[in-house]
Formats: structure tokens, C-alpha cells, sequence
């Protein structure tokens, strides 16, 4: 979709053609509304990556989960199948001689 530009439309008013004018500031219109509805969705991908890339600098693999490392010290733990296959942080649950995700079910034992 081609957006018109301002030049068009003052021509077009210029030479008296109001009604293609206005047909031309409503593209405009609704091409700055999808123009503002992509940016939303560009920013709230932007803000998952950079998360994504925030948690990958502070979690490790140990005892067979994940802990995040923090300046309070480690929270968790943390789910290793759902954050292998789906990047999901799913707290563990305790449990007997161990934690169980509730999420996708997996016991992991210490």
C-alpha cells in the first residue's frame, strides 16, 4: 500500500478536488495506524529479547535445574525441560527427595 503524501494532498486540494483529498488523509490515517500498531509490537519483541538475553546472563545449570543468579543470591530452581524446549522459567515445587514441575511433570531428584 502505497502512502500518500502530503505533496498529493495539497495538490489535490489545490486543483479542487476535495473529495479525493480527504479519500488520501484517510489512507494517511490509516496507514499511521498501522504504522503505530506495528511499532507497539516491534517494542514488545524488542523488551522479550532483551529479557531473554538479561536471563541467559544470570542463570546456571546445576544439581540437573536451572537457578538464576542474582546479587541476593540464587533463586530457584527452576524447570530444565521447560526452559530447554519452550525458554519458560518454571519454578520447581518441592517434593519427595526432590522438585516436580507442574507445568510438564517432571520429577527431578536430588
Amino acid at each position: 500500500m502505497a502512502i500518500p503524501s502530503y505533496t498529493d494532498i495539497v495538490d489535490l486540494i489545490k486543483k479542487g478536488a476535495t473529495v479525493e483529498a480527504q479519500e488520501k488523509i484517510m489512507e494517511l490515517r490509516e496507514a499511521v495506524i498501522a504504522l503505530k500498531e506495528e511499532n507497539v509490537r516491534q517494542s514488545e519483541r524488542i523488551r522479550d529479547l532483551e529479557d531473554k538475553i538479561k536471563i541467559k546472563g544470570q542463570i546456571i545449570f546445576e544439581g540437573g535445574v536451572y537457578w538464576l543468579v542474582e546479587e541476593k543470591g540464587k533463586d530457584g530452581p527452576y524447570c530444565q525441560t521447560c526452559y530447554d524446549t519452550k525458554e519458560m522459567l518454571v519454578r520447581l515445587q518441592k517434593k519427595e527427595n526432590g522438585w516436580v514441575c507442574r507445568s510438564c511433570k517432571t520429577y527431578f531428584g536430588y
